[in-house]
């Protein structure tokens, strides 16, 4: 009976229900909404990095190891030597080394150079590998090899972030020139050194998304001063000793030569320093035991941080902004349920007459009380159910658009634990606020007895 009762008052006041009924749809979109999102930002915050046991860098506090290396924040001032790096990856323990090198820019997007171990091990979300969604891989990145090329064959290869290549408009075949230094402006160019983009990374919704990455080789070939032909050289001091004569006939022979050396060369040597690098190792249960090693090295001061952990600490260090939005989320739902207890309120002096009839037919005090109580969980209750399936629809409709402008992936189901306690406080929250006009329809009804 209480429930036909319910209806019929609800669709009697329709008007002003119906307008209640919005305001607390869209408070409570609000706080699912912002309560899904902060869920999946933490998620995706602790997914930037997967499968990675340490990362290691020049001694430093671990925040900041972690921005410089993995959100390319900062910079680290010191640098890790070659011979440390070999050391440290010569380990029985360590399965794989990504080597980082940081510094350089290009139109304010992080340049990285590093090796194809980069696109082999690195992972994100739950343990997902890099993929390509146009080129490959770069063509000569192995640290190892000692090529001599001249600065006009463009053996320098990049590749591109999904979230870069979208931004500056980059195809692969194009070339692009990276600049000394991590800001936007830059005054130091590498002109004389254009790398030609040889592929272009899928979306991953990390800071993988923003990076243009280029060979480890690469890097330190670009900041290396040119070397000259040897031939050359010994060529010039041999004919400083000939004849006059000798030096006329072979005048043109040194033309030939001069011409040939205008380019100069350049080797893709073995690098002599890496800002950071990350270590994936054979077995879990010996991360504690390499980053002790690594953090009680006697030849070079160092740092090695386990990701997950500084993740953590970072996360806590930034929580408060995701307090800020519940709390500005949960001041729009009060202003909601006040707005619907004032509408109860309201119709309290026309809904004397129905009270009266009520009491006549044998209704109980208590039976007014949890009618009231009823109409505005009813409400309420509705405008969560809906609320659920509104936002539901719009992260499905629009997550194409998130990843392809933001790197942004949101879950469609946000049926989860925190959503139920979401729907279950704002029930709580509305019993309460009904007691005001409940309890005034409770007491009106004992007056009419």
């Amino acid at each position: 009976m209480i429930l036909n009762v319910a209806k019929q008052s609800l669709l009697h006041r329709k008007v002003s229900v119906l307008l209640t009924f919005l305001a607390l749809l869209v408070s409570v979109s609000l706080l699912v909404s912002i309560e899904h999102i902060r869920k999946e930002a933490k998620n995706s915050f602790y997914r930037t990095v997967s499968g990675v046991d340490l990362i290691v860098g020049a001694r430093t506090g671990q925040i900041n190891l972690l921005l410089s290396s993995v959100f390319r924040v900062g910079a680290n001032a010191n640098s890790v030597s070659w011979q440390s790096y070999q050391r440290i990856i010569s380990n029985p323990q360590v399965d794989w080394a990504i080597p980082l090198s940081l510094g350089d820019s290009h139109k304010g997007f992080a340049v990285i150079g590093t090796t194809n171990d980069y696109f082999e091990h690195y992972r994100y979300g739950d343990k997902r590998k890099l993929s390509f969604q146009a080129g490959g891989r770069f063509t000569n990145s192995d640290v190892n090899e000692h090529k001599q090329v001249t600065s006009m064959n463009n053996h320098f290869d990049v590749v591109l972030g999904a979230d870069a290549a979208k931004q500056l408009n980059y195809q692969v075949g194009e070339q692009i020139i990276i600049s000394h230094g991590v800001g936007k402006v830059s005054f130091s160019h590498h002109a004389e050194h254009p790398f030609t983009v040889v592929g272009i990374l899928e979306f991953t919704g990390t800071p993988v998304d923003q990076g243009v990455h280029v060979g480890l080789n690469a890097i330190e070939s670009i900041h290396a001063q040119p070397k000259k032909s040897l031939s050359s050289n010994n060529r010039s001091q041999t004919s400083l000793r000939t004849s006059k004569q000798a030096e006329d006939h072979n005048h043109d022979e040194h033309d030939e030569h001069d011409e040939h050396d205008e380019h100069d060369e350049y080797e893709l040597a073995q690098p002599t320093q890496v800002s950071a690098f990350m270590l994936g190792l054979k077995s879990r249960i010996a991360v504690l035991q390499v980053q002790r090693q690594v953090n009680q090295d006697k030849l070079e001061p160092l740092s090695a941080i386990i990701p997950g952990v500084a993740l953590g600490e970072l996360w806590r260090l930034v929580g408060a902004v995701e307090n800020v939005l519940r709390i500005i989320s949960a001041a729009v739902l009060i202003a909601s349920l006040l707005g619907l207890s004032t509408m109860l309120l309201a119709s309290l002096r026309e809904r004397k007459a129905e009270i009266s009839v009520l009491r006549i037919m044998g209704a109980k005090p208590s039976f007014v009380f949890w009618l009231l109580q009823l109409e505005a969980l009813s409400i309420a209750l509705g405008a969560c159910v809906l609320a659920v399936v509104l936002v539901t629809g719009t992260i499905f409709l629009s997550n194409d658009w998130l990843l392809a402008e933001y790197g942004l992936s949101l879950s469609v189901n946000i049926l989860s634990i925190h959503t139920l306690l979401v729907i279950g406080a704002v029930l709580l929250a509305t019993f309460v606020i009904a007691l005001i006009p409940s309890v005034g329809a409770y007491r009106n009804a004992r007056t009419l007895a």
